[in-house]
């Protein structure tokens, strides 16, 4: 059977998308075979796409290159946005694995999600076991990292540091980074890390170690929006500008919503022999 794929990235996080999917099923070892051989450079993950004939709010479910699941890709949103509306379609909404978001195309490749505010997840004692939390962000010390625990669709934790010498290093931070994603507090699953400073008075840099690809970012969004909102809980801004080693994306802080532009791209589309 052949599907029809598109390859796209949004700041260097790049995607095989397959639309429609048609509720395609695929094991772990063919989606690890599929970012592996789609293209010359191994891509970070694979989405599925389709819509739903009875309200057509589109779908979207993502796996990591290494065919684990993921609740949430805010990159990979902005490439399927981008992917209906080359299609001609154009919801409002695009259902994941955590729950809706509003999308709209702006202009040249310019997407605008409306999110919900990420969530503090605190352990549980008596259950044994992390869940989401109403209080305010609680730090936990992990390697001598004052850290933060945020579900902001996928669980990060969020470090802000000042020592300007740990983003000068990637070799080095990456390391460090790698170490937490592993500790042992967060197995089996793992975690997202992500670290960032600021730059400015209404600007941070963000760099991650995404748990499933098992390397540095070029960017993740997921992240980048969990560590804006953890700046924003303490400084309470408008408008917040994120860098990442890909690009550069830009969070508007709202009372019941978030918004966060930022641009994707559609690099070619093919088939996929399955």
């Amino acid at each position: 059977m052949k599907v029809t794929f598109y390859k796209c990235n949004s700041k260097g996080n790049s995607f095989i998308i397959i639309f429609p999917s048609n509720s395609i099923t695929l094991s772990s070892s063919q989606i690890k075979n599929i970012c592996k051989s789609t293209d010359a450079k191994l891509v970070d993950g694979l989405i599925f796409l389709d819509l739903n004939k009875n309200n057509n709010i589109p779908s979207m479910h993502y796996y990591n290159n290494d065919g684990t699941c993921e609740t949430f890709c805010l990159n990979g949103i902005i490439c399927s946005s981008l992917i209906l509306e080359n299609n001609q379609l154009f919801p409002e909404y695009i259902k994941t694995d955590a729950g809706l978001c509003g999308i709209k195309i702006l202009e040249q490749n310019l997407v605008q999600i409306a999110l919900s505010k990420p969530s503090n997840i605190k352990f549980n004692k008596s259950k044994e076991k992390w869940e989401d939390s109403k209080n305010v962000f609680q730090p936990i010390l992990i390697d001598g990292f004052k850290s933060y625990y945020i579900n902001s669709g996928a669980k990060h934790i969020v470090i802000k540091s000042n020592e300007n010498i740990l983003f000068e290093d990637d070799l080095n931070l990456e390391k460090i980074l790698k170490k937490i994603r592993n500790n042992k507090l967060f197995l089996p699953d793992g975690v997202n890390v992500n670290i960032y400073r600021i730059i400015a008075s209404n600007s941070i840099q963000v760099k991650t170690y995404e748990k499933g690809v098992e390397a540095m970012m070029p960017s993740c969004s997921s992240g980048s929006y969990a560590c804006a909102y953890h700046h924003y809980h303490y400084n309470k801004l408008d408008k917040l500008k994120i860098l990442n080693d890909g690009g550069t994306s830009e969070v508007i802080f709202g009372s019941n919503k978030n918004l966060f532009l930022s641009k994707g791209q559609i690099e070619y589309k093919g088939e996929l022999k399955i």
